[in-house]
């Protein structure tokens, strides 16, 4: 899926698609010194900026853990193809964000007619 409306639209249109949930580690996601330098100028919190944030024409997929060889093949494949592992698929349909602060439900995200 890409993610041009967003890394949380992404995530719940997977797991709803899936009958999944998801557990994402905000440690891992990617993100610009300059996001966090914002938000200490600004306030605010850079981690929703990064599940809200739209227009990031990248892709969004999840890989079984039996699969993760053939992932490895494709990556080889294509040569420099960047992947970032950002966290799990769960059974429990609970879609969370885990920070140093503890967990929290997923931040609701972009939506047009809001």
């Amino acid at each position: 899926m890409d993610l041009s409306d967003g890394l949380a639209d992404g995530l719940r249109q997977i797991a709803l698609a899936s009958g999944v949930g998801m557990s994402i580690d905000a440690s891992l996601l990617p993100r610009d010194a300059e996001l966090d330098r914002w938000h200490a100028e600004h306030g605010g919190d850079p981690v929703e900026t990064i599940f809200a944030g739209g227009d990031d024409y990248e892709l969004l997929f999840t890989v079984r853990p039996a699969q993760r060889g053939r992932l490895r093949l494709v990556r080889q494949q294509m040569g420099a193809l960047s992947l970032t592992r950002i966290g799990v698929v769960t059974k429990d349909t609970a879609l969370v964000v885990t920070t140093g602060d503890g967990t929290r439900p997923l931040p609701q995200g972009y939506e047009h007619y809001r």
